[in-house]
């Protein structure tokens, strides 16, 4: 069964199989004609009709029903969209009148009327179906090279993406070959970003990563910033758990606190929780994550206290995202179902500003006296 379903499962087994039974059809015309007069004939009995009517109650259930319609709202979009990137191609403009001579020339169901099809998908709004016509099936009409290579991050689907924030090139191409396309977007970050703490509105707009970010999400800054805006229901920093990826996280946040704060306030801003420990004994493998209050040491141990044979078990400790593969990377980090995230709120606004203002500020002094009152209280230390 696997292996007639893998074989049917392919575009191309079918079409020679669909091409095999029309040639056969097409040199015996009496198989044909025999295979319609048997159909003729078992139609005529009424306890077959019957049978078949019960099947088709059974088989449109609501669920199927839904299927269906989703189906059909697909075919019809494609159909119409198609045809009217045809009408576009052909005539140099998007010819209205030529639209519907196609479609009547075609009689094809599928294909709307144009102001059907702009009620169906686009809300009523002409505009925004004209602009889609445009865009859609664009076409490579030319290939032009470019010495500095960049990273670009995907065209959101309004409310339904996921975006997160990526650092190291690694990280890039695992976030990117392991997310869902459907509802997962990753912006790629360029290191350490500018300390927005210190620096003027002018010069962090000059800054390419800042100017990246404010683009992707779509807000604007500071007095032009607004949720009404944002492409994406959640904003997730996900960085190394090691000492660059905390100075890099601390980094967004403070250009977040500043000049996003409602972000923060309304709920849009998380920490990805990657795991720390990959713990494998045979087949079995297990993921450690980080815990309020609690050593990684502490952590590890715990764990270990659960295996009958703790010597026989492989300890892997992730310093880096990158240390993972795409598939890793999804399923410990990125996969809603799994993955632990961190929501930054402002339960104390007032606490949090000075404590970015000490900690990311121009003034010395009080960041020097902070780390001598908290060294003694450092648990992890990465050097």
């Amino acid at each position: 069964m696997e292996a007639q379903a893998t074989y049917w499962g392919q575009e191309d087994h079918r079409q020679a199989q669909a091409e095999r039974v029309r040639g056969y059809f097409e040199t015996h015309p009496e198989a044909r004609e025999k295979a319609s007069q048997n159909a003729i004939e078992q139609w005529q009995n009424n306890d077959l009709r019957e049978w078949r009517s019960e099947k088709t109650r059974e088989q449109w259930t609501p669920e199927f029903r839904a299927k269906r319609r989703e189906a059909l709202q697909e075919t019809y979009y494609r159909k119409s969209i198609e045809a009217l990137k045809q009408i576009e191609l052909t005539q140099g403009f998007l010819d209205l009148t030529a639209y519907q001579a196609l479609r009547l020339a075609t009689n094809d169901k599928s294909i709307l009327r144009f102001d059907r099809f702009c009620q169906r998908y686009f809300g009523g709004n002409e505009s925004q179906a004209r602009e889609a016509v445009a865009l859609y099936n664009h076409r490579v009409v030319g290939i032009e090279a470019i010495q500095e290579q960049i990273d670009v991050y995907d065209i959101e689907v309004p409310n339904t993406h996921n975006f997160a924030l990526a650092s190291g090139v690694f990280v890039h191409n695992s976030a990117k070959q392991g997310r869902d396309r459907h509802f997962q977007a990753i912006l790629p970050l360029r290191g350490k970003i500018l300390n927005t703490e210190r620096a003027r509105l002018d010069k962090m707009l000059d800054n390419n990563e800042i100017k990246s970010l404010i683009s992707a999400l779509g807000t604007g800054i500071s007095e032009d910033f607004t949720t009404n805006t944002l492409r994406y229901g959640r904003v997730i920093i996900m960085t190394d758990a090691d000492v660059d990826g905390s100075h890099i996280r601390t980094l967004l946040l403070t250009f977040f606190f500043r000049h996003m704060q409602a972000l923060i306030g309304e709920g849009h801003l998380y920490i990805a929780q990657p795991p720390i420990f990959r713990l494998q004994a045979g087949k079995d493998i297990e993921y450690l994550y980080n815990e309020a209050g609690v050593g990684e040491n502490e952590i590890l141990s715990r764990a270990m206290h659960r295996y009958k044979d703790p010597d026989k078990v492989k300890v892997s400790r992730y310093k880096g995202l990158g240390e993972m593969n795409a598939k890793e990377l999804f399923e410990t980090t990125m996969n809603p179902v799994k993955r632990k995230l961190l929501r930054i709120d402002l339960t104390d606004a007032v606490e949090a500003e000075e404590m970015f203002t000490k900690l990311m500020g121009d003034v010395v002094e009080p960041r020097r006296q902070f780390i001598e009152d908290n060294a003694l209280n450092v648990r992890n230390l990465d050097v």
